[in-house]
């Protein structure tokens, strides 16, 4: 796993609940076995200026990386949450695409794993390897601080560039599932309020650009070279979440794809 913290040191110690099976990181065996051991596949060559095959193998690059960034703009609340990203077997193309991804710190499911009631992940799914259930990856981020010139607390990742990327803390099952929480950093209590413009519970719905109909949360992949929907991304985007203690039109974690500059995630009015 690629880790690069930005600001203060992140403690991951949230958990995510009820997903079932934790992966074991064993692999199953190499779907393209079979196709090796009746064809083989001949190692790519590199070609000398004299025009001569030199034999030696390219190593095969799967897809760009993304940066994938959460930052807590909330001056006084702790925020945590959870992230998950994954390729589909659909994806891959080769026995090197998926070697490509395990370098790249990736795994492979061993038994499907359900999240929540809106995916389904398969055997031979490609999850990126955190620490939680179904290769889920804690964050706590503590509150940025008041005053001026004051910086918000983020942690950013680089991946190989997943066909899904979800935020949340509960599995979603509606849109009233939790995305994220804020709390306070003395008792570490949520903040009372449920999901008001002051509450420490968030639900998916107040999180930019996940849909509720249909129930669709997290951002995706594009993969029609089309027009980029509102939550899709393409190869090689930055995508940060910005979670702020008010709401930008409904939501208090906004989006930002494909461009350094993250939104601040002030602003004013209830969800």
């Amino acid at each position: 796993m690629r880790l690069r913290g930005i600001g203060l040191s992140v403690c991951v110690i949230l958990g995510v609940l009820c997903l079932g099976g934790c992966p074991t990181g064993t692999i199953e065996q190499n779907p393209f076995q079979a196709y090796l051991d009746e064809y083989g596949i001949a190692g790519q060559q590199e070609t000398t200026t004299d025009g001569a095959a030199t034999g030696v193998a390219v190593e095969e690059v799967f897809r760009k990386d993304i940066t994938l960034s959460l930052v807590n703009a909330h001056a006084t609340a702790v925020l945590d949450t959870s992230f998950m990203a994954w390729v589909e077997v659909s994806s891959i193309r080769s026995a090197e695409q998926q070697d490509a991804l395990l370098r790249g710190g990736y795994v492979q499911l061993t038994r499907e794993v359900r999240v929540g009631s809106v995916f389904t992940l398969p055997v031979g799914t490609f999850v990126f390897d955190g620490p939680g259930t179904a290769g889920a990856t804690p964050v706590e981020l503590a509150p940025t601080g008041e005053g001026e010139n004051v910086v918000p607390t983020s942690v950013s990742y680089e991946l190989i560039t997943p066909d899904v990327v979800l935020v949340f803390s509960q599995p979603p099952v509606s849109c009233d599932s939790v995305a994220f929480t804020y709390s306070d950093p003395m008792t570490g209590e949520i903040l009372s309020g449920a999901s008001t413009a002051t509450g420490g519970y968030k639900t998916l719905a107040q999180v930019d650009k996940y849909t509720c109909t249909p129930f669709r949360p997290g951002v995706f992949l594009s993969t029609t070279g089309g027009a980029l929907g509102v939550n899709e991304y393409v190869e090689g985007d930055s995508i940060t979440f910005t979670f702020g203690a008010g709401a930008v039109n409904g939501a208090f974690a906004i989006i930002t794809i494909g461009d350094a500059q993250a939104a601040t995630g002030e602003g004013d009015g209830e969800p």
